[in-house]
């Protein structure tokens, strides 16, 4: 699967099912374990700026970024939890791809 289509498909109007968040929960997962370990991913590239308004982030967000923010919305986490656009921006910023 390839997590950019599906945003390109969410950026379109098209509905993500459940199975597809599932796959697109897993997916932000291995990305955030990933980015540790090599500057080589994807997903750290800026997005374009139709995904980024689609998804409501800032425009030249990256992809990662547009990941979290559609799982966001989707799937609600109970109060007191960290979103996973926050997570992201954590990470990002611990690994110095964004500065604090």
């Amino acid at each position: 699967m390839n997590y950019q289509i599906l945003i390109e498909s969410y950026a379109s109007g098209e509905t993500i099912s459940k199975d597809e968040l599932t796959l697109l929960e897993l997916e932000l997962d291995s990305q955030l374990e990933s980015i540790k370990f090599s500057r080589n991913q994807g997903c750290t590239e800026k997005a374009p700026k139709h995904i980024c308004e689609a998804v409501q982030v800032c425009v030249g967000s990256s992809w990662i970024t547009c990941l979290a923010s559609i799982l966001d919305k989707a799937n609600q986490l109970s109060l007191g939890k960290k979103s996973r656009g926050a997570k992201v921006i954590d990470a990002l910023v611990d690994n110095n791809y964004l500065m604090n």
